[in-house]
């Protein structure tokens, strides 16, 4: 049986509009505080709440309930609810067998970003080929891309859902084919990084930094740290952070 626990969460804001719900979310995160939106349904209605924290303490939920005040957001609440307790290890592997199904991870990008390029299915699939958790590494592609928005230095034509290769605005990146290509290249790279065994041969190598990676260096996504993203000090925890959201989420 699964076990269930409290959840505190901090609701900065429900919007009808969901647009009013990502300005909100937009401004929040200008003052440094982690927020993002998550549709609700509320007596046959849908709407879209501003989600500022979650915790399973209620005093820390309070404390930081007291931050998102001092930022204006007067209407902020505490919401307690009853989940399913989905337990994240830092010591989660990359490779392994995927957990979550394509819809879900579907789902849980759309509530902020209708229209994403629909991947899940990729990173299933391509994971379960490669022994990989294709699931977390598809939170690894919401991290890098911000939600397939691709607001930073790679764009979306590049099909480049890691960032591999990019270093700044002179140099952004690598560029594949197709969208396929652009999450083999992506499984390709975590694989170097988790595995010291040859790359199965189902696939071609499409990945042209496979061979730069120190074999074997990362087995765990915390162990990406400081080696996929520099600094990159809680990168593999931030992973980790939105594949448990994601697993939390409604499929």
């Amino acid at each position: 049986m699964d076990d269930l626990a409290a959840m505190y969460k901090i609701i900065a804001g429900s919007f009808k509009v969901k647009e009013n719900a990502e300005e909100r979310g937009s401004y929040l995160r200008s003052l440094g505080i982690d927020s993002f939106v998550q549709a609700a349904t509320i007596s046959n209605e849908l709407i879209y709440r501003v989600q500022a924290g979650a915790y399973s303490n209620r005093d820390l939920a309070e404390k930081n309930l007291k931050v998102v005040y001092k930022a204006g957001i007067k209407d902020a609440f505490i919401f307690e609810e009853n989940v399913i307790e989905v337990k994240v290890s830092e010591n989660e592997y990359i490779m392994g067998q995927t957990i979550l199904l394509p819809d879900q991870m579907e789902q849980f990008v759309q509530i902020v970003n209708p229209a994403a390029i629909e991947l899940a299915n990729f990173y299933v699939n391509l994971g379960n080929d490669y022994g990989m958790r294709g699931d977390i590494a598809f939170a690894q592609a919401i991290l890098e891309t911000d939600y397939f928005r691709f607001t930073g230095v790679v764009k979306s034509h590049q099909n480049n859902f890691c960032g591999l290769g990019s270093t700044g605005p002179e140099n952004p990146g690598s560029t594949f084919d197709t969208p396929t290509e652009g999450v083999l290249a992506h499984l390709q790279h975590l694989f170097a990084y988790a595995e010291t065994n040859p790359l199965p041969d189902k696939y071609p190598l499409v990945d042209p930094r496979f061979r730069f990676v120190r074999r074997g260096v990362a087995p765990t996504w915390v162990g990406l740290n400081g080696k996929w993203a520099v600094p990159g000090d809680r990168y593999g925890q931030t992973i980790l952070d939105i594949y448990k959201r994601m697993s939390e989420s409604t499929p």
